[in-house]
Formats: C-alpha cells, sequence, structure tokens
C-alpha cells in the first residue's frame, strides 16, 4: 500500500511539472512571437517613414527653382543617404516576399533622387511619372508588409472576439 502512494505522489509531481514546463514554453513562444512582431512593425514603418520624407524632401527640392543645379545634386544624394541603413536591415531581417517589394520601392525613390540630381524637367508630364512609379511601388511594399505581419486577419479577429479593440477610426456619425 505504500508502494501505491508514493508512485501516485511521484506521478501527480511529474504531471505538475510537466504541465508547468509546457505552460513556459509556451507562453516563452508567444512572447518571442510578440517581440518578433513588434520588431518588424518598428522596421516596417521606419523604412516606410523615412522613404516617404525622403520622398518629399526630394519634391521640395526639385521645386526650389532657385537652387543651382549642383546645389541641387548634392541635396538630393544626402537626403536619400539616410535609406541605405534601413534598407540593408530589412535585406537581413524580412521575407523574401517582403524585400522584394520594398527593394523595388527603394530602387523608384532611388530613380527620382536621380532625376531631381539631374535636374528633372519640371514640366508636370514627367515629374507625374517618377511620383506614380513611386507611390505604385509604396503600394507593392506596404501590401506585402501588412501580409506579413497578418494585419488584415489580426483585426478581423480582434473584431470577431469583440475585445472592445477598434483598430478603425469612426467619424461622427458611425
Amino acid at each position: 500500500m505504500q508502494w501505491v502512494t508514493l508512485i501516485a505522489t511521484l506521478l501527480g509531481a511529474l504531471i505538475a511539472m510537466a504541465s508547468t514546463v509546457l505552460i513556459e514554453a509556451r507562453k516563452d513562444i508567444r512572447e518571442a512571437r510578440g517581440e518578433w512582431r513588434r520588431s518588424k512593425r518598428e522596421l516596417y514603418g521606419g523604412y516606410l517613414a523615412t522613404l516617404a520624407q525622403v520622398r518629399s524632401e526630394l519634391q521640395l527640392i526639385l521645386l526650389d527653382r532657385d537652387m543651382p543645379d549642383a546645389d541641387r545634386t548634392v541635396a538630393a544624394l544626402r537626403v536619400f543617404a539616410r535609406c541605405y541603413d534601413l534598407r540593408y536591415q530589412l535585406e537581413v531581417l524580412a521575407p523574401r516576399a517582403v524585400v522584394e517589394p520594398a527593394l523595388t520601392y527603394f530602387r523608384a525613390v532611388r530613380r527620382l533622387r536621380d532625376a531631381v540630381g539631374a535636374g528633372m524637367d519640371r514640366q508636370a508630364v514627367e515629374r507625374e511619372r517618377f511620383f506614380e512609379d513611386v507611390m505604385d511601388t509604396l503600394r507593392q511594399a506596404r501590401d506585402a508588409m501588412r501580409q506579413d505581419m497578418g494585419t488584415d486577419a489580426m483585426a478581423a479577429s480582434l473584431s470577431r472576439e469583440g475585445n472592445g479593440v477598434s483598430l478603425v477610426q469612426r467619424g461622427p456619425n458611425g
């Protein structure tokens, strides 16, 4: 009879310890995934924000009619230089499904930089073509990043759960 009690106690302790280890392992995995998601969110957001700011600054350089051509080239190169750091981080950390469209966007902004630096004709048609290309590639990169992050699926699951978190801002009527 004493052996049965001892074995039952050891078995109970083993089950308790195994369940604790399993719970902790799952918690660690969940935390690691959350940290990875935060890192990618920061990287993707920083990448898009930096290239958008550079795009805007290039547009301002283009519109500055008083700037000499030599200064325009230097200014365009200087503005774009900060994009490389985030590009290399993205190439290392992001999956290929994100890297390819993100690099296409990077290259479109770089072509805009080169055109601005070369004194792109200020004709609206030529300017529009460059900016349309940049905006098209931005949409593709942003969609790939949203897909990788599961942004749409996460928003849908949060709204289904009805946990009070809304990712959509509502207007005054709704």
